[in-house]
C-alpha cells in the first residue's frame, strides 16, 4: 500500500516497505537497528534518501517509473519544504504500523509451532 504525497503540486507514490528501508540503509550504511532512531537527529541527508527511496517504492509498486535521484529530491524541498514533514508524517505512520507490536506476537499462518 502505497500514499500519495503532493510535492510542489506534484502527486508522488510514497510506500515505506522492507524494500524501501532496505535501500534507504544501502544508501546511507545504516542497520535495520538503527531505524527506531530517525527521528533523533536526522540529517539532511537521511532526509533525503528516505524521502528518495519511498518514492522509489511507492512508484514500483504503482507500476509508475520513478528518475529521481537525492539531488532532485533536494530540489524538490527546496520548493516545498513542508513536503518534507508529509513524507515524514507517511513513514512514521507505516514504519509503526509495520514494526509495533504489542503482546504477544501471533505465529504467522503455516507457521510450525515448537513441542
Amino acid at each position: 500500500m502505497y500514499e500519495i504525497v503532493v510535492i510542489n503540486k506534484k502527486d508522488y507514490p510514497v510506500r515505506f516497505g522492507m524494500n524501501s528501508l532496505r535501500l534507504f540503509c544501502k544508501d546511507t550504511g545504516r542497520s535495520l537497528a538503527d531505524l527506531d532512531k530517525l527521528g533523533a537527529g536526522m540529517s539532511l541527508d537521511d532526509a533525503c534518501y528516505l524521502i528518495l527511496n519511498g518514492i522509489k517504492d511507492g512508484s514500483r509498486v504503482s507500476g509508475q517509473e520513478c528518475s529521481l535521484n537525492v539531488d532532485d529530491v533536494a530540489d524538490l524541498l527546496d520548493e516545498d519544504f513542508e513536503a518534507l514533514n508529509k513524507v515524514l508524517e507517511v513513514f512514521s505512520n507505516q514504519f509503526s504500523a509495520k514494526f509495533e507490536t504489542e503482546g504477544n506476537v501471533k505465529a504467522p499462518k503455516g507457521a510450525k509451532k515448537k513441542k
